[in-house]
């Protein structure tokens, strides 16, 4: 079996090609099972801080946030990391890519991430980030479509369920 592995430049063309012609972002259908497997780093964490930049050919508008990790289901991460995102707003100039996650400040949240080149991502887009409210996880995954066509399914369940099953895909 093998790994296609894409780097930020990649997604970012194909993310940008396929936003451009519709509202909605078409990426593949990844269910808990395939974020688990395909997860580099899984951790529970609350969004510390962010700082919002132009990249290096001034084109793109990346978004790095930092997440305080509060408990590690998946990989070896320090007690900070920075996972980026496409997209923000630096001045009058404002970039929003369809089913990109979102944060806020303190936020708390589970994070499927993987590595895009040089920069941690999160897994799937808005499918691989769960925000913790109430005891309770849910993804937001409006502006994603899928190549089947078929209407995405937003997850939403106790997190100690979420991270019981979890737990049960990694030690298959």
């Amino acid at each position: 079996m093998t790994t296609k592995h894409f780097s930020l430049t990649s997604l970012i063309c194909l993310v940008l090609l396929i936003a451009s012609n519709a509202h909605a972002t078409t990426v593949e259908r990844l269910g808990l099972e395939d974020l688990v497997k395909k997860a580099r780093t899984i951790v529970v964490g609350r969004v510390a801080g962010s700082r919002t930049y132009w990249n290096a050919n001034r084109k793109l508008i990346l978004t790095d946030y930092t997440i305080t990790v509060d408990e590690k289901l998946k990989g070896e991460p320090s007690g900070s990391m920075t996972v980026t995102t496409i997209g923000g707003k630096i001045g009058d100039v404002e970039l929003h890519v369809s089913g990109m996650p979102l944060f806020q400040q303190g936020e708390s949240a589970v994070l499927f991430v993987e590595q895009s080149g040089a920069y941690q991502t999160v897994l799937g887009l808005a499918q691989g980030k769960f925000t913790v409210t109430n005891g309770e996880v849910a993804n937001r995954i409006g502006g994603l479509s899928y190549p089947d066509g078929r209407p995405g399914n937003p997850l939403r369940m106790p997190i100690n369920t979420f991270k019981a099953q979890i737990r049960n895909f990694l030690n298959r």
